[in-house]
């Protein structure tokens, strides 16, 4: 999967992508200087640059040819779709618990809603993993069906995570990127532009994925009225 930007790899800093930008002599890095959050135990914590690491997780790299070990585990992208997730549920509770920590400077509402899109998204990826075959019964199986459940997985766990780092973006944009506290706008705008085509070829796939399942259950439905005719 391409995307407008690639994620930074390897933990590398994020590179510019954006021309226009206008940017300090003095900043830490090609965006600007970083914003440090504390979280639980005090340590400071980049939640942007964590949020935009979080892709590189399981997104997977321009031009980049998948490895033995994941060829051999069908189940590979939709486990590192799962780290990423992770590093972005990390970033979430840095920004509840920034708010919790200055209530007198935050708007409650957004906070409950980070807090929920939270709860939602770890909620649909537990179904999805319980629906996703093992590794071993993929490669065994004779059929393509394990094959098309992972995949679906897959795209439909991608496409849930992406949303989850573009709203977590969002609670960012209004309340560190639009307060000024934190200078990289350019930053937040292009990863949010990278999420956002990995969310549309997402919703292409899983759309196509929807379409193929209506069309076997019809057929499984025509197929289960003519063997009770029989």
């Amino acid at each position: 999967m391409t995307n407008v930007l690639p994620f930074p790899t390897g933990g590398k800093p994020a590179k510019p992508s954006r021309k226009k930008s206008h940017r300090s002599k003095s900043s830490d890095n090609a965006y600007g200087p970083a914003l440090l959050l504390q979280d639980f135990d005090d340590m400071p914590v980049d939640v942007l640059n964590t949020i935009i690491q979080a892709g590189s997780l399981y997104l997977a790299q321009t031009g980049l040819e998948p490895t033995a070990d994941e060829l051999a585990s069908p189940c590979a992208q939709f486990l590192q779709t799962i780290q990423g997730m992770n590093a972005l549920t990390e970033a979430a509770n840095v920004l509840i618990y920034q708010a919790q920590r200055y209530p007198e400077l935050t708007d409650q509402e957004p906070v409950d809603w980070l807090v929920q899109r939270t709860k939602t998204t770890h909620k649909v990826m537990r179904k999805l993993d319980k629906m996703l075959p093992t590794d071993e019964f993929i490669l065994s199986s004779n059929s393509y069906g394990p094959d098309f459940m992972a995949e679906y997985a897959t795209n439909a766990a991608m496409l849930v995570v992406s949303y989850f780092a573009e709203d977590l973006l969002v609670y960012y944009d209004e309340n560190f990127i639009q307060t000024k506290k934190d200078r990289r706008k350019v930053m937040m705008l292009d990863y949010r532009d990278a999420y956002r085509e990995v969310i549309q070829d997402c919703q292409i796939h899983v759309g196509a994925h929807g379409f193929l399942m209506k069309e076997l259950a019809s057929a499984q439905r025509a197929l289960n009225k003519a063997m009770e005719e029989l």
